[in-house]
């Protein structure tokens, strides 16, 4: 005798495949192709919409290069069956070519979008990156850049050649040097 938990799960599995046969159903209905799983044209439009995927991927060219591949992935094709008289949907290859030359990113000034275009920087640092020079005040060099908590020297090191400063720090504020010293304790 299944469980109570199995018995909803059961009925949530019986759901979604009566959802999907209705859909089916409504799609040959209205005059479209109904979808029939598994069909090797429907394979192949899947599989041209991942590889398209893939190669617009900013992590395929690290990929390829790490495996000294030189040419542009080709697309996986199922292989052709007799009953198969389907047209196939060629999709043009989409060669990734090096990234458009990026002008430095002042962070004195730059927007959350600017700031995320830089290679390693994500939303959440980006954000950090804007609260410190809101709290704060400008960087004004790399080094008050390390204030903000995940930019160590690596990142700074990285960073260096595509950024800049026009603004200048102001008195008192935290530099890198002091991240992550405690204060002395007060007597």
């Amino acid at each position: 005798m299944p469980t109570p938990a199995e018995r909803q799960a059961l009925l949530f599995f019986a759901a979604v495949a009566a959802l999907g046969v209705g859909v089916n159903a409504w799609r040959a209905a209205r005059g479209g192709d109904a979808v029939i799983a598994g069909s090797p044209s429907e394979l192949a439009a899947q599989i041209a919409r991942v590889d398209s995927a893939a190669a617009s991927s900013p992590s395929f060219d690290l990929k390829r290069k790490k495996k000294g591949a030189s040419a542009p992935a080709t697309s996986r094709r199922p292989p052709a069956s007799a009953g198969n008289s389907a047209p196939r949907q060629s999709t043009p290859a989409v060669a990734p070519g090096p990234p458009p030359p990026v002008a430095p990113v002042d962070l004195d000034v730059a927007t959350t979008a600017a700031i995320e275009s830089l290679p390693r920087i994500g939303p959440a640092l980006a954000s950090r990156i804007i609260a410190s020079r809101d709290s704060f005040g400008a960087f004004g060099s790399i080094d008050g850049l390390q204030r903000v908590r995940g930019i160590g020297p690596a990142m700074a090191k990285a960073l260096r050649p595509l950024v800049t400063f026009s603004g200048v720090p102001s008195p008192g504020a935290p530099t890198g040097a002091t991240k992550g010293h405690r204060r002395p304790k007060v007597p």
